[in-house]
């Protein structure tokens, strides 16, 4: 029995010796591939404006009112700032018109603030609901990586208006979908 101990003890050690090394598999228990990247960089989405949102001229009104120039350049009013046909124009209402160049196809959205201000110095009107094709939203790039859109908007004028040359800007934002 005292030479069966020693001999099991070191087949204890040599069976623990091996049990911190891992099992080795043969060479077809295994397969290598290769994997591929790529990326595409494209030109970036651009807007100009190319058009102003023109109101032209009205008359100074009594009582306030709006004049509202649609996307396609209908004009409507309310109050008594009349038509676009009741001053003779120099230029007659417009929506202001932008450009969109960018990856043909691509869906964009515009946007871009509730109202503005227009001055002449100290005096000033807003200028508000703006919209593009009956809804402030966007469209998509042309197979030719180009599109155009209109924004109209609304001028709000008040009771004995200031007369003069009324100016400001609205910033547009448009973001690819």
């Amino acid at each position: 029995m005292r030479k069966i101990k020693p001999a099991l003890a070191a087949l204890i050690v040599v069976i623990g010796a091996g049990a911190g090394h891992q099992a080795l598999a043969a060479s077809g228990n295994t397969s290598v591939s290769t994997g591929s990247a790529s990326a595409t960089v494209a030109a970036p989405i651009r807007l100009v404006a190319t058009g102003p949102l023109r109101f032209g001229t009205i008359a100074q009104p009594q009582v306030g009112g709006t004049m509202t120039v649609s996307p396609y350049s209908a004009v409507s009013t309310t109050g008594d700032i009349g038509s676009d046909s009741a001053i003779a124009q120099t230029a007659p209402p417009a929506a202001a018109s932008f450009s969109v160049t960018g990856i043909p196809g691509m869906q964009f959205t515009a946007s871009g603030v509730s109202q503005v201000t227009i001055s002449n110095g100290s005096a000033t009107m807003t200028v508000g609901q703006f919209t593009i094709n009956s809804s402030f939203s966007g469209g998509q790039i042309g197979a030719n990586g180009t599109t155009t859109f209109n924004i109209g908007g609304t001028l709000t004028a008040s009771a004995g208006q200031a007369v003069g040359i009324y100016a400001g800007s609205f910033p547009i934002t448009v973001t690819y979908y």
